[in-house]
């Protein structure tokens, strides 16, 4: 056991509050962006382009925001992402058109890089070798539990009250993240206390030096965020398209779709530490295997659905296993993270992670526009192949290596 792991936790639960906290106005963007695009002047090609901007900038803001935590800790970057980030969700209650939501994006990007290296370090810190899957689902948890509020709660509001007045309404709770800021005591980067093999990934130090662990762990999250990203940003479309047509009763678009993606956030509280707990028990690399396995014919399933229900469902699992699959591929980077720098290591992973979260709404909205669904879902299919393909190689690997 730790010495400092009251401190730690105290820590780790306030950091992981503050990210719930500012992620309100960036999740209600997710659900009203799509289904209403004339509200913030902007035509439908230009969505994904909007909602990837914000990931695009981060392969650059990473390296800087794992450097900045390095140096500076915990206390002055989150007061400073968290004053900006509430300023980003005021502003998109003005009437921007492209270029202006294009640049507040950029932002809100560069703000996210703080919030989520901050996260790590701090789970990294608390976690050990028995419990790392845990209290990376943990952090998972609280921070899709701000992003399921903003889609749930927001996504009624805006239809009730207006979306404007509930983005200002989300951008006055983000700023009062402050308040839990200013309880995180100054204090520098640690290092995990951690020795040897990682018990969840079964992976050894020495291998992911040799440069064959990375390049499959790296490549492995473009895809599961690329695929992730795809579905998930085009529920509002889905909703319109192939729900809403024929649904039984009444419902608001928005609401609609602020209950779906709100749902996905939500079930990280349940779908999340139970992804942890069996990536700990059972191992990292065999849960996620039996997940892909699963993920083909739910989006084999989603390609030939022509019915409301059906797709409803089927879309509803997908969030699911989008919500384990992140998971599982965070944990196995901590599982890898360097001790003596892991700011900087997790910030390096989350821009290929940041890489696939980019291209996922541009491709997945370009598709969509120009061919329809089911390109998209080919696209999901072959990608999550790859990353069943690179599992099973390197559980090949590592059973000839031991």
């Amino acid at each position: 056991m730790k010495a400092s792991s009251s401190k730690e936790r105290v820590q780790f639960l306030l950091v992981s509050a503050v990210v719930g906290l500012s992620l309100l106005g960036d999740a209600l963007l997710y659900a009203v962006l799509p289904a209403r695009p004339e509200e913030f002047h902007v035509l439908v090609w230009q969505i994904g382009l909007l909602l990837g901007a914000n990931r695009l900038v981060r392969l650059i803001t990473n390296e800087l925001a794992g450097r900045m935590v390095s140096r500076h800790g915990s206390r002055k970057p989150l007061i400073l992402a968290v004053i900006i980030g509430s300023l980003v969700t005021a502003s998109y209650a003005l009437p921007w058109g492209f270029w202006g939501l294009f640049a507040v994006r950029i932002t809100w990007g560069a703000c996210w890089s703080i919030l989520r290296v901050e996260g790590y370090v701090s789970a990294l810190n608390l976690a050990t070798d028995r419990n790392r899957g845990r209290i990376f689902a943990a952090f998972q948890a609280m921070a899709r539990a701000g992003s399921g509020g903003g889609v749930l709660l927001g996504g009624f509001l805006s239809d009730l009250i207006g979306i404007k007045i509930t983005f200002l309404i989300f951008s006055i709770i983000t700023a009062s993240g402050l308040i839990l800021v200013l309880k995180i005591p100054p204090d520098h980067e640690r290092v995990p206390d951690s020795t040897g093999a990682r018990a969840g990934s079964r992976v050894s130090r020495s291998s992911f030096l040799k440069g064959k662990y990375q390049v499959f762990l790296w490549s492995c999250a473009f895809a599961i965020a690329m695929t992730e990203q795809m579905m998930a940003n085009l529920t509002g479309r889905l909703v319109v398209d192939r729900i809403a047509p024929d649904l039984p009763y009444t419902i608001g678009i928005v609401s609609l779709t602020g209950l779906l993606l709100g749902f996905r956030s939500l079930g990280s509280l349940v779908f999340g530490p139970l992804a942890g707990f069996l990536s700990d028990l059972m191992g990292r690399q065999k849960l996620l295997l039996i997940i892909c396995l699963i993920q083909i014919a739910v989006i084999s399933g989603l390609i030939f659905s022509g019915y409301w229900f059906l797709t409803l469902i089927l879309l509803l699992v997908q969030f699911m296993i989008g919500i384990s699959e992140r998971l599982l591929i965070s944990a196995m980077a901590g599982d890898s993270a360097p001790h003596d720098r892991p700011a900087l290591y997790m910030s390096r992973f989350s821009t290929f992670n940041d890489l696939g979260t980019a291209l996922g709404p541009i491709a997945a909205f370009g598709i969509y526009a120009c061919l329809g669904f089911f390109w998209v879902g080919v696209l999901v299919l072959l990608l999550i192949f790859f990353v069943l393909a690179s599992v099973y190689m390197s559980l090949l690997s590592s059973r000839r290596s031991s």
